[in-house]
């Protein structure tokens, strides 16, 4: 029953996590709200609305505060009840930096999926010429993080190599934050 439990935590925990996520990027790449294709994960995200009278948006109302706060928070939810459910404890400091070093390889890791989705529906487009909209709003989605990454690879034509480039930093900025954190966290007790 607790094993039951605790999978169905996690899920709940995961699904909200990338809901937020989406909202996040939404707001990013400047996505507008009354796009029927878009209008329903604002309404299931109208949580981050609420925290973004708390919170302020930054970068000309693209970068959500409120979304980031609200991910910490479910981070810290997921991470404490985690250790509730397995009958642990965990005390506020090593949660606070627990909490963080996840929200940030949770947030890399979910940019990588998004590179990788833009790079598969980028396929879907030029072998069956058609574009549905949710493929479109993929791409826009993919945009803001692979934007700085087409300034800095060389133009190859039709061979776009930012999205590949970008996918190999994200993971290894996974791989050297989740090295340090290894090295770091025994220290917190």
């Amino acid at each position: 029953m607790n094993n039951m439990l605790f999978q169905v935590f996690d899920l709940v925990t995961t699904f909200a996590m990338m809901l937020v996520f989406i909202r996040f990027m939404l707001q990013f790449a400047g996505m507008d709200a009354r796009n029927p294709m878009i209008a329903p994960a604002y309404k299931a995200t109208h949580i981050v609305d609420v925290f973004g009278r708390i919170f302020p948006t930054v970068g000309q109302g693209r970068i959500s505060i409120a979304a980031i706060v609200l991910m910490f928070l479910i981070r810290l939810i997921d991470i404490s009840g985690k250790a509730a459910l397995t009958h642990q404890g965990i005390a506020p400091v090593p949660l606070f930096f627990t909490g963080t070093i996840s929200l940030v390889l949770d947030f890399l890791r979910m940019c990588r999926y998004l590179v990788i989705g833009s790079i598969i529906v980028s396929w879907i487009v030029v072998f069956t010429q058609s574009q549905h909209p949710i493929i479109g709003i993929i791409i826009q989605l993919a945009e803001p993080i692979l934007a700085p990454f087409r300034r800095i690879t060389p133009n190859l034509g039709m061979l776009d190599l930012s999205p590949m480039i970008a996918f190999f930093v994200f993971y290894l900025l996974e791989i050297f934050i989740g090295g340090l954190s290894a090295n770091f966290m025994p220290m917190l007790g």
